[in-house]
């Protein structure tokens, strides 16, 4: 019998300080519900799980894009719309102007009231802004990570002119405004379409990009619960198996009587 070194002691205290690791280990996750909360957990599936992460709060920033830019939209329809009325009434006033029974006061009259009608129409389209960018010009919406081609951007051509605007003295001209704000509107239109689409899409990848984060990053709380309470027993039992080693040296006393 030796008592210099108590090999059962140490290897009791080693299994206790590994168990113990364990289940400070199982406590941390547990009480993060992460199963990586540190680099050493698993630095591989850190890396891919930060990943994951950037990648979705990108795209979650491109469907915010989409819906900012839905909303401009919005502002240059409504805006298009009026200005489309304001022609019609200038094509009506022309119209009625040109019949023969007009006479040269009525003429004069309906001339002021186009007038008054034009600069109504392009004060519109100067004001109609989205904090302080135009709405009537191209219009692009970053809607996803740039590529070297400079893909995954929304583009609506909402350009109106003022030239278009100003020149209804007839009822040519008053047709060309007309067919102007509608080629606009129905762009508007279609790039309404466009980005409700996307947003579409965007938010269900954030979701499935996410989904596949959380299997990497977020712990199983019932397998995890299961290997605490294994880890924990195991460490109550080698602190008892110590105590029973310790115990053990004590009997070489007996032959000391």
């Amino acid at each position: 019998m030796r008592i210099n070194t108590n090999v059962g002691a140490i290897t009791a205290s080693r299994n206790s300080f590994v168990n113990n690791m364990a289940t400070e280990n199982s406590m941390r996750k547990l009480s993060s519900g992460l199963r990586i909360s540190r680099a050493a957990d698993d630095a591989a599936g850190l890396a891919i799980a930060n990943k994951l992460r950037t990648q979705s709060r990108s795209l979650a920033q491109a469907a915010a894009n989409a819906e900012q830019g839905n909303a401009m939209l919005q502002i240059a329809e409504g805006s298009a719309q009026t200005i489309q009325r304001i022609i019609e009434r200038q094509k009506e006033l022309i119209t009625q102007k040109l019949n023969g029974t007009s006479s040269s006061a009525t003429s004069t009259t309906i001339n002021a009231e186009i007038t008054s009608l034009a600069t109504e129409a392009t004060r519109i389209q100067n004001a109609s802004n989205f904090q302080g960018t135009s709405v009537f010009a191209s219009l692009t919406f970053q809607v996803g990570d740039a590529d070297a081609a400079g893909n995954n951007a929304v583009t609506v051509t909402a350009t109106l002119t003022q030239t278009v605007l100003s020149g209804t003295s007839t009822l040519a001209n008053a047709d060309t405004a007309l067919d102007a704000v509608n080629t606009v509107l129905g762009n508007i239109g279609a790039g309404q379409n466009v980005l409700d689409y996307t947003v579409q899409n965007l938010k269900s990848a954030v979701v499935n990009i996410r989904a596949a984060e959380s299997t990497i990053r977020d712990v199983d709380m019932a397998e995890e619960m299961a290997n605490f309470t294994r880890n924990n027993i195991l460490s109550q039992a080698a602190q008892a198996m110590l105590s029973q080693a310790n115990q053990g040296s004590q009997s070489v006393l007996q032959l000391l009587r």
